[in-house]
């Protein structure tokens, strides 16, 4: 495919161009989902040390391809993160070894990544809510609130480049990589799992009913941040039965849903500051 590309030419190329790319993000995302899975041939510890040090590898690699770094290199790297972070729970559960310290390291590197990464995703869920419902704003209010966001968006990425944010980030996730190498389980096989996992479905189930019972937009994002690390979590050992898969499904449903909920909650109290937009009423089906 990357050959055609390359030989193409004529009124066609920009067409075949962008199924290049879209062909080439779909193998990306499929090579990424074999690799976050733990192998029949392999022990649990050495599967869960290979998948965490290989996901924190990428995402430092992607913050160190520019500086600033990117959009996407953020974005990606925030997705790593959390991948790791659910390893770390999983035998911080089952009281493993190796794994002190290492909660607070991706607290502090998440907290930067999210500040970052929460300007990025108030533009994405404002075009998706146009996308949907083009009278939702006018032409004008959407390129007027673009242009704010993304000012936004280059000051908060010029505020971490002044403060050095992007060594320590190098420095935070190169330290988790030692430590990941270093984590184990106190069970073996599925027992390294299996507590972690109910704990995460009974946190999971706790946070949905504080969520429907205070209707709270905190309570929703926390739901969500418990479904998504039992998603990640199941995802290890997805090739384990079809059930599971379905239920992994069903989960990154639930947290995409979420997701574009939190973004459209955040996205709302940043228009709230904005009295010329504030005073009107706002729908969204």
């Amino acid at each position: 495919m990357q050959r055609a590309c390359a030989v193409r030419s004529g009124p066609a190329a920009s067409r075949w161009q962008k199924a290049c790319i879209v062909e080439s993000s779909a193998h990306r995302r499929a090579a990424e989902h074999m690799a976050y899975r733990l192998r029949r041939a392999e022990s649990t510890t050495k599967g869960l040390r290979r998948i965490a040090t290989k996901t924190l590898d990428g995402a430092r690699v992607r913050m160190r391809r520019s500086t600033p770094p990117s959009d996407e290199a953020i974005h990606e790297a925030r997705k790593r993160l959390k991948k790791a972070r659910a390893i770390m729970q999983l035998i911080e559960t089952d009281d493993g070894s190796g794994v002190a310290g290492c909660r607070k390291r991706f607290r502090t590197v998440n907290r930067t990544l999210s500040s970052l990464r929460d300007a990025d995703a108030k533009i994405e869920i404002l075009t998706k809510l146009r996308k949907r419902s083009p009278a939702l704003f006018s032409e004008h209010t959407f390129a007027r609130l673009r242009r704010r966001l993304s000012s936004q968006r280059t000051a908060a990425i010029a505020a971490a480049d002044r403060d050095g944010a992007w060594p320590r980030l190098d420095k935070a996730l190169g330290s988790l990589r030692t430590a990941a190498a270093r984590w184990k389980p106190r069970h073996r096989r599925f027992g390294a799992l299996a507590r972690g996992i109910r704990s995460a479905h009974r946190r999971g189930r706790k946070a949905m009913l504080a969520a429907r019972e205070s209707q709270k937009a905190a309570d929703f994002h926390q739901w969500r941040k418990e479904i998504k690390t039992l998603w990640y979590e199941l995802r290890l050992i997805d090739c384990y039965g079809s059930r599971i898969r379905r239920d992994i499904a069903a989960l990154h449903r639930a947290e995409t849903a979420l997701g574009d909920d939190h973004n459209a909650v955040v996205l709302c109290a940043e228009l709230s500051k904005d009295a010329s937009i504030s005073t009107g009423s706002i729908d969204v089906d």
